[in-house]
C-alpha cells in the first residue's frame, strides 16, 4: 500500500460558505454605520456651528430671520417657572400715638351734674331686713283696769343713704391724682313697716279691755325691737357696703376716673326715719323695768 495521504475536503455546500460572507459583509457595513452615526452625534455641535456660520456668510438677514423666528418658538414652548406663594405677613400691631405733653387735661364733670345722676340711683342701694318675733308680751295699766297679751308680729326694716343730705360739696376731683371722692352720709334707717301683727293670747280682766288700744302700743313695742334687732344684725354695715358698690360704680363709669367713697361718721343713735320710731301718743310710756305700758 502507498503512503499517499488523502486531505480530506471541506463537504459543506457551496451556498453555506456563501451565505456566511454575506453576513459578514452585512455586519460590517452596520458597524460602519454606527460608527458613522455615532461619530455625527458628537460632531454635530461643530456641524451645526459652521452650517450657521455658513447661511450667516451665505445671506445675513436670513439667518437673523430663522433665528428670531427660533427663539420666539422656543419661547413660546417653554413650561412658566414656578412662582412660589407670598408668605404671609401680619398686620402692625396698633401703637397709640403718644399725647402731646401740651394736651390740656379733660374738664372735670361738676358735682352738681353727678349727683343728680346719682339721684337715679337711690332706689338701688337700699338693703332690707324681714324680722319677726313671736309670743312677746304686750302689758297694759289704765289705772284699776290692767290687762295684758301675747303677740305675733312681722316686718320689714330697710336701710340706706339720705340723698337729700348730698350737695356739691360731697363730691370733690382732684387734679393730680385724677380721682373722684364721694363722700357719703352715714346710713340710716330709711323706711320700717308691720306686715303682719296678732293678738295670740290675752290675759282675764274684770274691766273691758280696749284691745285695739294694746295693739297699737304692741306695734309701736315690737317695732322698736325690730330696729334694734337689724342694727345688730348689722344692717347699716351691709347698707355702706351697697352704696360704696353702686355709686362707686356709677360715678367711675360715668367719669372714667377712680372714685375713692367716704362715709361721714355714724351717731351713737343712728338716724331713723319717722316709720322706724313710731309713737304711742294719748300721754303713753313704755317702762322697761316692769315691762309695761303706763300713763
Amino acid at each position: 500500500m502507498s503512503d499517499w495521504k488523502f486531505k480530506t475536503s471541506d463537504t459543506r455546500p457551496i451556498y453555506a460558505v456563501e451565505g456566511q460572507s454575506s453576513s459578514r459583509r452585512k455586519l460590517a457595513w452596520l458597524g460602519w454605520i454606527v460608527a458613522a452615526a455615532v461619530l455625527l452625534y458628537f460632531m454635530s455641535p461643530w456641524i451645526a456651528r459652521a452650517f450657521l456660520e455658513l447661511s450667516r456668510s451665505a445671506n445675513e438677514s436670513a439667518y437673523y430671520d430663522v433665528l428670531s423666528d427660533y427663539m420666539a418658538e422656543a419661547e413660546f414652548l417653554t413650561l412658566p417657572t414656578h412662582t412660589p406663594m407670598p408668605t404671609y405677613t401680619p398686620p402692625p400691631t396698633y401703637t397709640p400715638v403718644p399725647t402731646a405733653t401740651n394736651t390740656p387735661t379733660p374738664t372735670p364733670l361738676p358735682p352738681a351734674f353727678i349727683i343728680q345722676r346719682m339721684e337715679t340711683q337711690s332706689q338701688l342701694v337700699v338693703v332690707k331686713d324681714e324680722v319677726a318675733k313671736r309670743n312677746f308680751h304686750v302689758g297694759v295699766k289704765d289705772g284699776l283696769c290692767s290687762h295684758g297679751g301675747d303677740f305675733t308680729a312681722q316686718g320689714v326694716i330697710e336701710a340706706g343713704i339720705d340723698f337729700d343730705e348730698i350737695d356739691d360739696e360731697s363730691v370733690t376731683y382732684n387734679s393730680r391724682s385724677q380721682t373722684y371722692t364721694l363722700k357719703l352720709p352715714a346710713p340710716e334707717f330709711t323706711s320700717c313697716r308691720i306686715e303682719y301683727i296678732r293678738l295670740v293670747e290675752n290675759s282675764f280682766s274684770m274691766c273691758n279691755p280696749d284691745w285695739d288700744r294694746a295693739r297699737t302700743l304692741a306695734e309701736v313695742q315690737v317695732m322698736r325691737d325690730f330696729v334694734a334687732q337689724s342694727l345688730e344684725d348689722g344692717l347699716l354695715e351691709d347698707a355702706a357696703e351697697r352704696s360704696e358698690l353702686i355709686l362707686g360704680d356709677f360715678v367711675r363709669t360715668l367719669t372714667g376716673k377712680r372714685v375713692q367713697v367716704t362715709f361721714e361718721k355714724q351717731r351713737s343713735s343712728p338716724k331713723r326715719d319717722a316709720s322706724c320710731r313710731p309713737s304711742a301718743g294719748g300721754g303713753w310710756h313704755y317702762n322697761r323695768v316692769k315691762n309695761v305700758w303706763e300713763k
